[in-house]
């Protein structure tokens, strides 16, 4: 995609579909995952969605409102989760429409809050991001937990990392 003017560029967000996967794999490169969130987010207890510009995929984002298919139980429901959008178009306002319209299917769902938990060290501008969204933290410092990450190749290993809840209401 060419250099664009901000001002004048079409944000679409919508559910992700299966014959996304190559367009997914060029904003980050990680099949087994997308294969994943495929098979947890139903349309009803949990939604993987994608954010296009000019109808090029260049983010994703999931909401989770209940343990999802696969069991998948997230520490405060409904909760966002994994929200990225490729580096040469952060500042679009793709994120930030990612995170609305996650919110929204959280509140036609019947939901008051929702919740985000965000690495302070790896995730700034996430925080930074959350905070201009109206998103308070529940925590006055990071906590520490583990969890499984998986490789390019889905092989899964642990990683130790810090976080910080978030909360806001709808």
């Amino acid at each position: 995609m060419d250099a664009m003017d901000k001002d004048n560029v079409k944000i679409t967000i919508r559910p992700a579909l299966t014959s996304d996967m190559d367009q997914l794999c060029k904003v980050r490169d990680n099949r087994e995952l997308f294969k994943r969130y495929f098979e947890e987010c139903d349309g009803e207890k949990a939604y993987f969605l994608v954010g296009q510009l000019d109808g090029v995929i260049v983010g994703f984002g999931l909401v989770y409102l209940d343990i999802t298919r696969t069991g998948k139980r997230k520490s405060h429901l409904p909760k966002l989760s994994d929200l990225y959008v490729s580096g040469q178009y952060r500042g679009y306002g793709v994120g930030t429409a990612l995170v609305q319209a996650r919110e929204a299917r959280a509140k036609k769902h019947g939901q008051r809050e929702i919740f985000v938990s965000i690495d302070p060290d790896e995730s700034p501008g996430m925080i930074r991001l959350a905070r201009k969204l109206g998103y308070a933290p529940m925590q006055s410092e990071p906590y520490w937990t583990t969890a499984t990450y998986y490789d390019q190749d889905g092989k899964p290993y642990e990683r130790r990392y810090s976080r910080i809840d978030f909360r806001k209401e709808l």
